[in-house]
């Protein structure tokens, strides 16, 4: 999600509140933007690890086995659905 950014794709009269933040943010301090970029990640590794823990500690194998979706299935058809809304 931050590589249009760091590439400077976003045009300044195109964004918003917070693309402005972070385009300052970037020019100002690479450092600081590759910091808050490795903070964002390990935050959302943390917290896809607890959720999985906790599933895993309290509901158990048998929940997730009975209970997953297939996600291949919801990409697939996410990707024609796309597709034919793009040949429209």
């Amino acid at each position: 999600m931050l590589v249009p950014i760091y590439l400077g794709l976003c045009r300044s009269s195109d964004m918003d509140g917070g693309h402005r933040a972070a385009s300052v943010l970037i020019n100002s301090s690479f450092d600081v933007a590759l910091l808050v970029s490795l903070v964002h990640t390990l935050v959302l590794f943390v917290t896809a690890g607890v959720s999985a823990w906790l599933v895993y500690r309290y509901l158990g194998l048998k929940f997730i086995s009975r209970g997953w979706f297939n996600l291949d299935a919801i990409w697939a058809m996410s990707l024609v659905a796309i597709g034919v809304l793009s040949l429209m």
